[in-house]
């Protein structure tokens, strides 16, 4: 056991497993969630102390999110110690602690169970859901040729290679170009382990990494412990984030920082895995993480019923995230096409479920689809998840068309990087509601595609007002003067030589809108903002 997992899994001591005498009597045994009713006396007291021991960077990125000084609360404090004494006496072996779910995961007897569940401080005990892994062999595609549909070079910057097409579909070459890389963000990114020495990620700023399953730091590939397989979805997908091979692939988020947890088993479906998703995703929120991305779902152990926002133990995790400040990227799985195929923590009320779309926008085949249980449409966005260029971890230089939710799960992922960038001042809200009403059917929203297609451009700039100005009788565009009035603002602009004209990031209230241009009748009419508004601007000449 190392010190850093200790500080690791909610600061508190891993208790070795204990034997009582009716195991070997009673192999019918079992992993549960044991949740506990409180954390003992001295709560107030405790969560000033633990706010106290924060990272000032975490401490910046929840205000944003609670608008609050105290920003440490119940969640983080560890699991009560006396009470993981006691439990001692009745389990097999200990899994994990968390904080946010105040429960520990072990292995039990039936028997143990029974007394366990009779114990007066234990509220409920949940069996540990099974992890899908989500690129079986029947669902990833694979191409090392360069003669992919919808292959183009950017006319300049950067040379995307082959990554240009799945990145201008979601606007981030644009963003690129206005300058936004993700440099200063965090990105705590969970999966099955990478090969960090692929070339790709010789650029990377990978600021710390903890392998949840063997209890060390190493995050690669050990032939002594794992499958070959082990790196493979990882590095694929980490790559398609953040990697930066000019003349092949480039991530959205290249620029960002990163925090890599590897938490999941490949070859077998672990019930421990679900134990090291919400470890991992407790410690990359208290290292300051603003945004995670994950490509796993879960869903082998429930039921339809349990996906309602509030039930899976890694939704549960997934909605503490978000309330302390980071959003979540989750896969929304590749079991489509149905209803309610979808997997947690994707059907978190917070987070952010991502389908996958081909190269023209048309929803894939596989891509899961909602709703939830309770109703709520799911996925929230789609990005690029058939022929995805990403990282290959059988070279140090190679690269592939992957299939799969697992890869346009990191490409929105990325761009949520992006906004959070453009926007240090806004809460997980405001970028949340950003991404989903600029997406490209944000009107119309529905259980296939969620709001539709992320767009970088769009959610940095919102929200906007845009269009064109032009002659109502030729339809060419006009260079006019542009007034945008409140009761408190005036914002006045020019439109360029193409009629084209951008009011970005405006704040909330009606708006009078003026256009001014010799020759033509003045135009006037009133907006409200938000969502954005776009429309062309038709101008008549005077008599």
């Amino acid at each position: 056991m190392t010190v850093l997992k200790s500080w690791l899994i909610a600061s508190v001591i891993l208790y070795v497993a204990c034997t009582i005498s009716d195991v070997s009597a009673d192999n019918n045994h079992g992993v549960y969630w044991i949740f506990l009713k409180d954390k003992g006396p001295d709560i107030e007291k405790r969560i000033l102390e633990f706010q106290n021991k924060l990272p000032e960077r975490t401490i910046t990125r929840r205000m944003k999110a609670l608008n609050n000084p105290i920003v440490a609360d119940f969640y983080d404090l560890p699991v009560y110690k006396k009470y993981v004494n006691i439990l001692q006496a009745y389990i097999i072996e200990f899994r994990e602690q968390s904080r946010w779910l105040n429960a520990i995961s072990a292995k039990v007897s039936k028997s143990q169970l029974e007394a366990i569940e009779r114990l007066s401080f234990v509220t409920r005990t949940q069996p540990v859901s099974r992890s899908d892994y989500q690129l079986i062999q029947t669902e990833i595609v694979e191409s090392w040729t360069a003669n992919g549909y919808g292959y183009h070079h950017p006319d300049a910057g950067c040379d995307y290679g082959r990554s240009f097409d799945q990145l201008n579909q979601i606007g981030v070459i644009w963003a690129h170009e206005q300058g936004y890389h993700g440099e200063g963000i965090i990105i705590c990114f969970l999966d099955t382990g990478f090969l960090t020495y692929h070339h790709a990620f010789n650029h990377m700023n990978i600021i710390a990494t903890y392998d949840f399953i063997n209890d060390d730091e190493f995050v690669g590939y050990d032939p002594s412990q794992y499958l070959e397989d082990q790196p493979r979805h990882g590095t694929g997908c980490l790559g398609t984030i953040g990697g930066y091979y000019p003349g092949e692939l480039i991530g959205p988020a290249f620029g960002a920082s990163y925090i890599l947890c590897k938490t999941e088993v490949t070859g077998s479906e672990t019930a421990v895995e679900e134990d090291y998703y919400v470890a991992g995703l407790e410690w990359g929120e208290m290292m300051g993480a603003d945004v995670a991305s994950s490509s796993l779902s879960y869903y082998d152990w429930y039921t339809t019923d349990d996906l309602d926002g509030q039930t899976c133990v890694t939704t549960i995790a997934a909605n503490i995230a978000f309330r302390k400040g980071m959003i979540l990227c989750s896969s929304m799985g590749n079991s489509g096409p149905g209803k309610f195929t979808l997997g947690a923590p994707a059907d978190s009320r917070y987070s952010l479920a991502i389908g996958a779309v081909q190269w023209n926008g048309k929803l894939a085949g596989f891509s899961s689809w909602g709703p939830t249980v309770d109703g709520r449409i799911k996925p929230d966005i789609c990005a690029r998840g058939v022929a995805t260029i990403a990282a290959s971890p059988y070279t140090t230089d190679g690269f592939g068309k992957w299939n799969g939710t697992s890869l346009s799960c990191p490409l929105a992922a990325g761009v949520v990087a992006l906004v959070t960038q453009a926007h240090p001042d806004w809460s997980p809200y405001r970028i949340k509601e950003a991404i989903l009403k600029t997406a490209s059917q944000a009107n119309r929203p529905d259980i296939r595609y969620g709001w539709g297609i992320v767009n970088a451009k769009d959610a940095i700039n919102y929200p906007s007002f845009s269009g064109y100005v032009i002659d109502n009788a030729t339809k060419k565009g006009l260079v006019a003067v542009i007034e945008l009035i409140t009761e408190k603002t005036e914002i006045v602009i020019n439109s360029d030589s193409s009629g084209y004209f951008l009011f970005p990031n405006l704040g909330e209230g009606d708006y009078t809108v003026k256009v001014f241009k010799s020759g033509y009748k003045q135009f006037v009419t009133s907006i409200d903002i938000p969502p954005s508004e776009e429309f062309d601007i038709e101008l008549e000449k005077k008599e």
